[in-house]
C-alpha cells in the first residue's frame, strides 16, 4: 500500500515563523524524508517522520500515512489506533480513504485476535509445560526422598543384623567358656577322685584285717568312679567346647554364617549386610 500524497499548499506555504515557534522542521522536509524512508522500506522509520510532519502541521491524511506505515512495520495495534483515529476525524477527511481504512481496520482486527489467539495458546502450552516441569521435579523429589529413606531402613536393618550376629558370637563364646570351665572342674574332680582312689588303694594294701580291707575297697571304688565321672565330665565338655566356640572372628557387615539357634536347640544361619 502506498501513502497518499498530502503536499497540500497550506504544507509548504506554512509560515516560517510559526514552524519555528513550534520549534519543528518544516513539514514539506519531513514529508519528503518520510516518502523517501517508506520507498526505501523503512516503514517505521518512516512513521516516525511523519508522525513528527503531523506535530508540526495536523493533517488528516498523515494520520493515514502513518497507519500505513505502522501497518506495514508490522506494528499492528499502533496502525490500527492510527487507522481508528483517522475515522474518527470529523474534518478533511476523504471518503476514499475512510473504505479504506475501515477494511484495515477489520484487518487488523483480525489479525490481532488471531495474534491474541496464538499468544494464549502459547502461554497455555507454555503453562501446561511448566505444570508438567513441575509436577516432574515434585516425582522426582519424592522418588529422591523415597530412595533416601530406603536406603537409611536398610542400612538400620543391616546394623540391627550385625548386632544380632554379634550377640550371637558373643553368647557362643560365653557357652564355649562356661562349658570349657564345666569341663576343667570335671577333669580337676576327676584328678582329686584319682588321687584319692589311689590313696585308699595303699590303704586297702596295707590293712591287715578283712573289715579294714573291705572298708578301704569300697572307698577305693567310689573314688575310682566319681574319678571316672569326673574325667567323662571333663572330656564330654571339653568336647562341647570346641563345638560351641566360633572358628571365625567376630562378624562383620556381608557375611553369612551358620550359628547356633537359642539355648541350643537347633542351628539356623546368621547373616549380617
Amino acid at each position: 500500500m502506498r501513502l497518499v500524497f498530502v503536499l497540500s499548499a497550506a504544507l509548504v506555504l506554512s509560515p516560517p515563523v510559526a514552524l519555528a515557534q513550534r520549534g519543528a522542521k518544516n513539514p514539506a522536509a519531513l514529508i519528503k524524508d518520510g516518502e523517501r524512508l517508506y520507498q526505501a522500506g523503512k516503514y517505521a522509520e518512516a512513521a516516525e517522520v511523519l508522525k513528527k510532519a503531523h506535530e508540526a502541521q495536523p493533517n488528516p491524511r498523515l494520520i493515514f500515512n502513518i497507519a500505513v506505515a505502522l501497518e506495514n512495520a508490522g506494528d499492528l495495534k499502533e496502525a490500527l489506533s492510527w487507522y481508528q483515529q483517522y475515522v474518527g476525524n470529523t474534518e478533511g477527511t476523504d471518503p476514499a480513504l475512510l473504505k479504506r481504512s475501515a477494511r484495515s481496520i477489520d484487518k487488523l482486527r483480525l489479525l490481532l485476535d488471531k495474534e491474541n489467539q496464538a499468544q494464549a495458546s502459547a502461554d497455555a502450552e507454555r503453562q501446561k509445560l511448566q505444570e508438567e516441569a513441575e509436577a516432574a521435579r515434585r516425582r522426582a523429589d519424592e522418588e529422591q526422598l523415597a530412595t533416601k529413606r530406603a536406603e537409611e531402613e536398610n542400612e538400620r536393618q543391616r546394623q540391627a543384623e550385625l548386632a544380632r550376629a554379634m550377640k550371637s558370637y558373643q553368647r557362643q563364646k560365653i557357652a564355649a567358656f562356661a562349658v570349657g570351665g564345666v569341663a576343667v572342674l570335671g577333669v580337676g574332680a576327676g584328678v582329686l577322685f584319682g588321687m584319692q582312689a589311689s590313696s585308699e588303694r595303699e590303704k586297702f594294701d596295707a590293712a591287715r584285717t578283712e573289715d579294714t580291707k573291705q572298708s578301704f575297697a569300697d572307698s577305693t571304688k567310689s573314688k575310682a568312679l566319681l574319678a571316672d565321672i569326673g574325667f567323662g565330665v571333663g572330656l564330654a565338655g571339653a568336647i562341647t567346647a570346641i563345638i560351641l566356640y566360633p572358628k571365625d572372628g567376630p562378624p562383620v557387615e556381608g557375611e553369612v554364617r551358620l550359628t547356633l539357634a537359642p539355648r541350643g536347640t537347633g542351628a539356623g544361619l546368621e547373616v549380617s549386610f
